[in-house]
């Protein structure tokens, strides 16, 4: 894939060869103009569901908006299809509630891949309840470092973040970086929102930054799939005997205590 300073001209190009305003540009898509601005500037890289729209509200080539290739409009778009690089992903918008599933084996795939359309229409795809609209993915958690928020090997729903600008501090969410993909609360330094600050909810995992630059995508933590549950402590028959014992012993006391109690009365 070529890079986001690229796809960032061509959107541009786009736009003025469309003689639209970035608000008018970004409602007919559908998007934010904060999001237009940022894919312009290059600050973030086009999402697939970016490029769906894009290509829906303009008639515009993908394979043109990603790499430059063939025509900028393409010859026909039906009212219910996207035709997507290569004809691999066309789109019935009915089946848009499908999201990919990135499990851990497949991390470093996606990584490489991830704004690939060829390689994104090999993911296995899900319908989970409502989550039918939206650009969504499902990671698989690896490591422990968000225990006891999320545990290894859970599934986490995530909506992708469109404008990084918004995002609040000590929000839940997937982080992408050339490095790997990790789950941790996010912040920003107020004087200096260059860099990402990722946190633990595990307190053995030191806090760290990342430049905002090396960030490939980001996505926020909607939901968790789990297989685990909370289970009934076994019962311990030793502890159990050993209190009945002890609250035996204490009974006798207490009678002997009455006993003597009861006999210096009578003495007196």
């Amino acid at each position: 894939m070529e890079n986001s300073n690229f796809e960032k001209s061509r959107i541009t190009m786009l736009r003025e060869m469309l003689g639209l305003s970035q608000k008018d540009f970004a409602n007919n898509v559908g998007i934010s103009q904060g999001a237009l601005s940022q894919l312009e500037t290059g600050k973030t890289k086009i999402s697939l569901d970016s490029l769906q729209k894009i290509s829906l509200a303009y008639k515009a080539n993908c394979n043109w908006i990603v790499n430059g290739k063939g025509n900028i409009f393409m010859n026909e778009v039906t009212k219910n299809q996207v035709q997507v690089r290569n004809a691999i992903l066309t789109m019935d918008l009915k089946d848009t509630a499908l999201i990919p599933l990135i499990g851990e084996e497949a991390h470093a795939g996606y990584i490489k891949g991830y704004q690939d359309t060829d390689y994104l229409g090999t993911l296995d795809v899900y319908k989970i309840p409502g989550y039918e609209n939206g650009n969504y993915r499902l990671f698989e958690i690896n490591g422990d470092s968000m225990i006891p928020t999320i545990h290894p090997r859970e599934i986490v729903v995530s909506e992708h973040a469109e404008d990084w600008e918004e995002i609040e501090n000590g929000t839940l969410c997937i982080v992408i970086t050339e490095e790997g993909i990790v789950a941790k609360r996010t912040y920003f330094y107020e004087e200096d929102r260059s860099m990402l600050i990722l946190k633990s909810d595990n307190s053995k995992y030191k806090t760290y930054s990342v430049p905002i630059s090396e960030v490939l995508e980001i996505w926020f933590v909607r939901a968790r799939i789990t297989n685990i549950f909370t289970q009934e402590q076994p019962v311990d028959t030793q502890k159990i005997q050993s209190l009945e014992s002890d609250m035996a012993e204490l009974k006798a006391q207490m009678r002997n205590f009455t006993r003597s109690s009861n006999a210096n009365g009578n003495d007196n």
